[in-house]
């Protein structure tokens, strides 16, 4: 389940109630606070585990109000250890080793692992699945793979 981002408005209402929550300490006034519930600017009920609050609190303390910002990974959408020019290399590499052209995705990316193409550690199962959706690798039919070769043209922008 995807949860919305808490607004920098509803974090500083959270770390707020430290100051006047119950506890004789930092932790234990934080605590409390965990059990308390708070409307977000929907009015939605909302509640943060104090783990989650120690950890507002703590930016708050080191960085003051713009840690309270939500910031967008710099390296948001680009792969961290392979490219759909390197997958598509290691499909295309091991597609004929499945006699008759039968496979289906997750045998492809169990090959890919156990031929050592790609370590496990280079390519999650999750990432294996989302590139090949998002950039087309494997055909649909999944039942020969003479339509998946595609050339590195498609990821240049030139027509194969």
């Amino acid at each position: 389940m995807h949860m919305k981002k808490v607004s920098p408005y509803l974090k500083l209402q959270v770390l707020a109630a430290i100051d006047y929550a119950e506890g004789k300490s930092r932790r234990a006034r934080i605590e409390n606070v965990s059990g308390m519930e708070f409307r977000d600017e929907d009015g939605k009920p909302r509640q943060f585990t104090w783990r989650t609050i120690q950890t507002w609190y703590s930016r708050y303390q080191k960085h003051g109000i713009t840690s309270m910002e939500p910031k967008k990974r710099s390296d948001a959408g680009a792969a961290r250890k392979v490219t759909p020019e390197e997958l598509l290399e290691a499909i295309n590499h091991v597609l004929p080793l499945f006699h008759g052209g039968h496979y289906n995705k997750m045998n492809v990316f169990r090959k890919i692992i156990e031929k050592g193409i790609l370590a496990k550690s280079m390519l999650a199962q999750t990432t294996f699945y989302r590139f090949i959706r998002e950039y087309e690798l494997l055909s649909d039919k999944e039942t020969s793979h003479n339509s998946t070769f595609i050339t590195l043209a498609f990821f240049s922008g030139t027509k194969a």
